[in-house]
């Protein structure tokens, strides 16, 4: 049995009609959520409740065959570029705030946008925390969130350094 101890993801293809832009395309909804056990969710049988994303993930797909690594920023660099987290560097294994991607990788976002989606991202990247190492520049149309990880849910810092100041809204930084 697939054994997911820090993180879970589910792709759901939404397929109805009311919301789909297209008909001919569903909406797609990724969803990454860290420092999850495989059991933390109702779906797998866990105690936790989690009606919401129980219901999405009955009315979608989940996609249960992705490893994932101990920390985050490896796990969405394989999970986004399709290839094996080793192949960007030895930064990307450990939890660090340096470019993951080189100019030019394409990821699922820029796959998506080229077979006409409009693509989003919310929340934490961690794939870099320039920037010019943002989620722009690899695909996504829009975005919002950290470029970092472990930011202050309160006051959106990172810990004092040159990665500080990390929020971001497509591409410019922000205070809020």
């Amino acid at each position: 049995m697939l054994k997911l101890t820090h993180s879970f993801l589910v792709l759901l293809f939404l397929g109805n009609n009311l919301f789909a832009a297209d008909a001919s395309k569903p909406n797609i909804l990724l969803i990454v959520a860290d420092d999850l056990g495989w059991k933390d969710v109702g779906w797998h049988g866990g105690s936790f409740y989690t009606p919401v994303m129980d219901k999405l993930v009955k009315e979608g797909v989940e996609l249960d065959g992705h490893y994932v690594q101990p920390v985050c920023s490896p796990t969405r660099t394989a999970l986004l570029s399709g290839r094996f987290t080793s192949r960007f560097g030895p930064h990307v294994l450990s939890p660090t705030n340096l470019r993951a991607f080189p100019p030019g990788t394409i990821t699922l976002a820029t796959a998506l946008k080229q077979a006409g989606y409009s693509t989003h991202m919310a929340g934490k990247w961690h794939l870099g925390s320039k920037l010019e190492w943002g989620p722009q520049n690899y695909g996504f149309d829009h975005s919002y969130g950290s470029l970092n990880g472990a930011v202050d849910p309160w006051n959106h810092k990172y810990r004092k350094g040159p990665y500080e100041d990390t929020w971001h809204r497509n591409g410019k930084r922000i205070d809020e």
